[in-house]
């Protein structure tokens, strides 16, 4: 991983060095996780599932993809889903709803800095 791969990653929010360290220092790991969160499914699956009123499927899809945000170093998206799951935990759904708008907008802004 060049040096102005690795600035863009943590200007766009991913700790490349906490998640290189999960990683044993093996950048080429990182980078094919990195491009399998593009495709990752457990995003879609909150969205469908809050939209769908289903709050298991929510609780199973927001508890995989802060794992998810965990393993690569996306540590704002990760902190963002574990105060999401904590409200679906606690019984405010409407306030796990609620943080969507605010989890899309990272979400696509990190899926812009894998792409780029």
């Amino acid at each position: 991983m060049d040096t102005a791969r690795k600035e863009r990653l943590e200007a766009g929010g991913i700790n490349v060095d906490a998640a290189l360290d999960r990683f044993m220092g093996n950048e080429a790991m990182l980078e094919r996780y990195l491009q399998k969160f593009l495709n990752e499914k457990s995003y879609i699956a909150l969205k469908d599932a809050l939209a769908a009123d289903d709050r298991e499927a929510a609780a199973r899809a927001v508890h995989t993809l802060k794992s998810v945000c965990g393993t690569i170093g996306c540590e704002g998206m990760q902190a963002l889903v574990v105060k999401q799951e904590a409200h679906m935990r606690g019984g405010e759904w409407e306030l796990a709803v609620g943080m969507m708008p605010e989890i899309a907008g990272v979400y696509e802004a990190l899926c812009g800095v894998i792409s780029a």
